[in-house]
């Protein structure tokens, strides 16, 4: 019985364990004492009878602080686990000393509590079973949303383009294009990194990953394209490659849109509650309220705002006004430990 009561606690297990240990020992030491002859086990009855009672106690009392520790549901399953063996032994107990009929009333509770902690733990098992399952799949879910991110940040044409611009700048400017080798190699070494991270990274990894793209998008467009930073606040985690598809976006459908071409500005800063990141473009715009049927594929944009709710709890907000450009912000929500310090917006 004590063996099973320490199976079943959580913070006292190891001092449950030494309890039935103690017991077990009285036990054998009792029996090998009416082996040998010197004492009969009548004679060690009333010694038995208070080891039971002094491991009785010591386990109650951990039984009762450990429930202590307990709210809700969980206490009320603790409370009803426990209770029909706590009555039984009670009467045994007093049975021992005052002659009261019930000598069988402890192995009816300890089989009502075996039964329904049995019972418990294939209810937990199962609800374990299907967290587990529920998990798995979210995992799933997330590696294939950072696989398509991935995928649409390396698309064929983007390659060809950067290829191509590499090529040019072999002949006109050698300098120029080992430079860009060298970017566009970390590029796509840090989309294969991708797969790899499970957790957010710092923004300063983000912010290197960004400028490389930025940099060979800058070969393509040139003086079409400006790139500005206003970068006042670093500290804080994002999931990586989150920031990129909403540049792409603004360098793409945005300035890259305009005939004279336009600036992309990617700015930082930290309010009381939030840290903040602003991509804005002057580019043509766009009405944010219009069906998405425009024939281009919208589940990168979907995935970076699903990778950034689950993993940092980050929303994305966009504002759009055709002929005027876009500004599209990423909130992501300050620890607890590190709010009111060093407001910045």
């Amino acid at each position: 019985m004590f063996l099973f009561v320490s199976i079943f606690l959580d913070f006292y297990k190891m001092i449950a364990g030494c309890v039935a240990a103690m017991y077990f020992a009285v036990t054998l030491l009792c029996v090998i004492l009416h082996a040998t002859n010197t004492l009969d086990m009548m004679m060690t009855q009333g010694f038995r009878f208070l080891a039971v009672i002094v491991c009785a106690v010591i386990m109650s009392v951990l039984l009762f602080v450990e429930i202590r520790g307990k709210k809700g549901v969980e206490l009320i399953n603790y409370l009803i686990s426990w209770l029909p063996l706590g009555l039984s032994l009670t009467v045994d107990i007093f049975d021992l000393y005052l002659q009261i009929p019930g000598s069988k009333y402890l192995q009816i509770g300890l089989a009502v509590t075996i039964i329904y902690q049995m019972v418990r733990f294939a209810v937990d098992f199962r609800r374990q079973y299907r967290e587990s399952i529920h998990y798995q799949q979210v995992q799933r879910e997330l590696y294939e949303a950072k696989v398509s991110v991935m995928v649409s940040q390396i698309r064929p044409h983007f390659m060809y383009n950067a290829l191509s611009s590499i090529a040019i700048l072999c002949k006109l400017d050698p300098e120029t294009a080992y430079n860009a080798t060298i970017a566009f190699s970390d590029y796509l070494r840090g989309n294969m990194d991708s797969l790899k991270q499970t957790v957010p990274v710092p923004f300063k990894k983000e912010l290197e990953h960004l400028k490389k793209y930025l940099y060979i998008e800058k070969l393509r467009f040139a003086d079409k394209l400006n790139v500005e930073y206003d970068i006042r606040d670093t500290d804080f985690e994002i999931p990586l490659l989150s920031v990129q598809p909403l540049v792409e976006n603004a360098v793409k459908h945005g300035v890259g849109m305009k005939e004279d071409g336009g600036t992309v500005k990617i700015s930082t800063c930290k309010t009381e509650t939030t840290h903040e990141i602003i991509i804005e473009d002057d580019g043509v715009g766009f009405d944010v309220n219009e069906n998405k049927n425009d024939g281009r594929s919208h589940i990168g944009m979907e995935n970076t705002k699903k990778r950034l709710h689950d993993m940092c709890g980050g929303e994305v907000i966009i504002t759009s006004e055709g002929g005027k450009g876009t500004i599209a912000k990423i909130i992501i929500p300050e620890k607890e430990e590190n709010k009111n310090e060093n407001i910045m917006c």
